[in-house]
């Protein structure tokens, strides 16, 4: 990655069953980048590479969808899907995104979005499979993230941050990079030492975020 950084319950990583061993392995991996590309025409697409700069997860939305049905496959080839986010209402104030393993039918938890906290800055809950909360994703910055939302250059003044908790453990943290052109967001899980979450819970956090940001754009 040549740019400059700027810088409960789980589900064991031992799970991970979307393929041959290697790439397995790599979606455990500590350290992701997310790349969006969006066309307000065309929709949006996300590309997820690991630290060796290879596409491990990639999701194409498409423009004007009401109600999320992201599907997020290994490679941009859209052949072999491992995970799909499926909101259970139309309207996203205060939904709740239920998170599935598609290669086994398999619910991993949930993420709910606080619809009033959200206003002034994006505030998550993630669920486990049973709905009971285990721990919050929120947005950095205070009130800050307001004036981000306002458009134009906001973010590069003032890239957009994350901090995931579970048990009252920090476990992921989302940071923006200063990039006027396409979205790019480093994700850092290595302070999950106990993989107190699961590390597909948190790119389907990402690409969430981002999907639900480049529609409110």
């Amino acid at each position: 990655m040549s740019d400059d950084p700027n810088s409960g319950q789980s589900i064991e990583a031992s799970q991970l069953s979307d393929g041959p061993a290697s790439a397995a392995t790599t979606r455990q991996g500590d350290h992701f980048l997310l790349r969006r590309k969006f066309l307000k025409i065309f929709g949006q697409s996300f590309h997820v590479y690991d630290a060796n700069d290879q596409v491990c997860f990639f999701a194409k939305l498409k423009a004007f969808k009401l109600k999320e049905d992201i599907r997020i496959y290994a490679d941009t080839d859209q052949q072999n899907e491992l995970l799909r986010i499926q909101a259970r209402s139309v309207i996203d104030f205060g939904a709740t995104y239920d998170i599935i393993d598609s290669t086994q039918d398999l619910k991993l938890g949930a993420l709910r979005r606080k619809g009033l906290k959200s206003i002034l800055r994006d505030s998550w809950l993630i669920l486990d499979v049973n709905d009971e909360e285990i721990g919050t994703l929120t947005e950095g910055g205070g009130g800050l993230a307001l004036l981000r939302r306002l458009g134009g250059f906001g973010t590069l003044i003032m890239p957009q941050t994350f901090s995931a908790e579970v048990n009252g453990q920090p476990v992921a943290s989302f940071r923006q990079r200063r990039n006027p052109i396409i979205s790019k967001l480093d994700l850092d899980f290595s302070m999950d030492s106990q993989q107190l979450l699961d590390r597909r819970m948190g790119i389907a956090a990402a690409i969430l975020i981002g999907a639900i940001e480049g529609r409110q754009n």
